[in-house]
């Protein structure tokens, strides 16, 4: 999965229904496929709202590791906030600089910390790892000196307190990875050596109970009641080969995570294929790029199996990431190069893929993400 400051992040014997490449996509109006270019300009959005965006730098932790501010629109300046530090500690643990602390494991952040609204602070944790009103966040951790055991942290955003949970590991695993947070409780992945995670079990928030419910590997993402996995398909005659280590594929499949029934919903031959978020209608956005290391890339908005309907937001050598789904709008960080950021860029259908703020004030070795709502 092409994400750079972050973690990177189904298969049960059910009946597959498989799509077919896009092939009824229609293209951002900004991007055209067969028109690469190395950055876009710098556009003028008509919003008035704030952007809360994270500077994550990869140098140590002073400055801190992440530094939150807001980006304000029309104007497009951007604006640290004293209270968005988040440093990392000698241990790998994640602190925020904002009291009450709240607290998270390096290795268990799964993405960047955001901004949460309606708590009204930072919070190290990604959204998908906490509930829908932001009230609670969970990680887990792991010490591999007792490996057959983890433990789930569910922290409360305003008190800033913990309940911790002792739950048992599938052999062979390295310890869980939560996935998503929802009403129905906490969804974990268990981890694997350099390699995607695999199963998804489903952690009662109140009791601790813990209930497997499907075994898949290479799994990407769980959202609104589905896995996401990365898959070799079969028919491809000349399958990606990646130049580092990581995993593979050249598709995404759907798993169910209520009858484990299983839905090729992209399909890219001889070519790598990541799901790297959703939209708010928890469409999946899909990444599709180049193993050769040339940079080329894709990035659609995955409607359906078929493709009807679905959307090219940008095709080239733009890197685009960590998209943040805000109504009908998708906001990313992106930059030409595994170097340093060059801005912030907004896709809406109207408009295709904008580049509306441009990331002056960071060193080579930061980037800058959106991450949260810009209102």
């Amino acid at each position: 999965m092409r994400r750079w400051v972050v973690l990177a992040f189904l298969l049960v014997a059910c009946s597959q229904t498989t799509g077919s490449p896009v092939a009824g996509a229609t293209a951002s109006p900004a991007q055209s496929a067969a028109t690469p270019i190395p950055d876009l300009p710098l556009t003028n959005v008509d919003l008035s709202c704030r952007l809360p965006v994270i500077d994550s730098s990869n140098s140590g932790i002073d400055p801190p590791l992440f530094a939150g501010g807001f980006v304000t629109f029309p104007a497009a300046a951007l604006a640290p906030d004293s209270a968005g530090g988040v440093r990392l500690g000698s241990n790998g643990d994640l602190t925020t600089e904002a009291s009450p602390t709240l607290h998270n494991d390096r290795s268990a952040l799964r993405g960047t910390p955001f901004y949460d609204r309606a708590q009204r602070r930072w919070v190290p944790a990604s959204p998908s790892q906490s509930t829908p009103d932001g009230a609670f966040y969970a990680y887990a951790t792991w010490d591999p000196s007792t490996p057959s055991r983890a433990r789930v942290h569910i922290v409360n955003v305003g008190t800033a307190t913990e309940k911790v949970f002792d739950v048992a590991v599938p052999d062979n695993a390295m310890g869980f990875t939560v996935a998503d947070f929802d009403s129905q409780g906490v969804y974990l992945l268990s981890n694997a050596f350099e390699q995607l995670p695999s199963g998804v079990w489903l952690m009662d928030a109140t009791s601790g109970a813990l209930r497997e419910l499907v075994q898949v590997t290479f799994v990407e993402a769980v959202r609104g009641g589905y896995a996401w996995a990365a898959r070799i398909d079969p028919r491809d005659p000349s399958p990606p080969q990646l130049r580092r280590s990581g995993t593979s594929s050249n598709s995404v499949v759907r798993v169910d995570l209520a009858t484990g029934a299983k839905t090729t919903w992209f399909y890219r031959p001889g070519l790598q294929v990541d799901t790297i978020g959703f939209d708010s209608r928890s469409r999946p956005i899909i990444q599709v790029s180049h193993p050769d290391g040339s940079g080329r890339s894709e990035t659609w908005l995955v409607n359906d199996p078929g493709g009807d309907g679905s959307s090219l937001i940008y095709a080239g050598g733009l890197f685009i990431w960590e998209p943040q789904a805000d109504g009908d709008r998708l906001w990313f960080g992106g930059g030409t190069s595994f170097r340093g950021t060059t801005g912030i860029y907004l896709y809406t259908q109207t408009h295709g893929l904008q580049k509306v703020f441009a990331f002056t004030q960071g060193k080579p070795d930061h980037v800058i993400t959106p991450v949260g709502f810009c209102a």
